[in-house]
This record gives structure tokens, C-alpha cells and sequence, in this order.
């Protein structure tokens, strides 16, 4: 019965370390198809990282061109009123200076009116005068 015992101790043993071989072989098994999901995960987070910046790129590339354009025509707009401004204002200094040409002209026939009549206010006191003097 011992040798016996000492049969069933070494297929014992050996299915033992059997079984041992096994689970290592599968916890390896297990550990590299872990670590190649990994690399595959790694992978895809990179892409997904590159495609992102990518996006990313190309949305900042079409935000600037967009603002290029908004601030061309607000450029080209404000210019354009700018313009109609100046006209305006140009069109009421030569209003202004008709005006004032026309004030001066006013103010030269008021006086020459007033010479005129203070000249012809006299000549007709100084000949009221005369006359008085030959009625007497």
C-alpha cells in the first residue's frame, strides 16, 4: 500500500504540475491577448486623437476664413457708408458756402440800399431846405 500511496503521490504530483502548466499557459494566454486589446484600445485613442485634431484643424481653418470674409465686408460696408457720409457732408459745406455767398450778397445790396437811400434822404432834406429858403 505504500507503493501504492507513492503511485497516487506522483500522479498526484503529476496531474498536479499539469494542471500548474495549464493555468499558466492560459493566465499567458490571457495576458497577451489583454495586452494586444490594449494596444488595440492605444491605437484607436490615437487615431481618434488624430482625426479629432484633424476636425479640429480644419473647423479653426473654416472659423478664420468665415471671419476673413465677415470682416471684409463690414470693411467694405463701412467704407461704403463712409463714402455716402463724405458726400453728404461735402454736399452741405457747398450748401453752406452758397449760403454764405449769398448772405454777402444780401448784406452788400442792404447796404447799398441804405447808401442809397441815406443819400437820397439827403438830397431830398437839403432840397426841402432850399425850397424853404426861397419860399421865405
Amino acid at each position: 500500500m505504500a507503493e501504492s500511496n507513492n503511485n497516487n503521490d506522483q500522479i498526484s504530483n503529476a496531474q498536479l504540475m499539469h494542471s500548474i502548466g495549464q493555468l499558466t499557459g492560459s493566465v499567458q494566454a490571457l495576458h497577451q491577448g489583454l495586452t494586444a486589446r490594449i494596444e488595440d484600445m492605444r491605437s484607436d485613442i490615437r487615431r481618434m486623437e488624430a482625426a479629432q485634431s484633424d476636425r479640429m484643424d480644419r473647423m479653426e481653418e473654416n472659423f478664420g476664413r468665415r471671419v476673413d470674409g465677415v470682416e471684409s465686408n463690414l470693411s467694405k460696408r463701412i467704407d461704403d457708408v463712409s463714402d455716402a457720409i463724405n458726400k453728404r457732408i461735402d454736399g452741405i459745406g457747398t450748401r453752406v458756402s452758397n449760403l454764405e455767398a449769398e448772405d454777402k450778397k444780401m448784406i452788400e445790396k442792404v447796404a447799398t440800399m441804405s447808401a442809397f437811400g441815406g443819400g437820397l434822404g439827403g438830397a431830398l432834406v437839403t432840397g426841402a431846405i432850399e425850397l424853404l429858403k426861397h419860399i421865405n
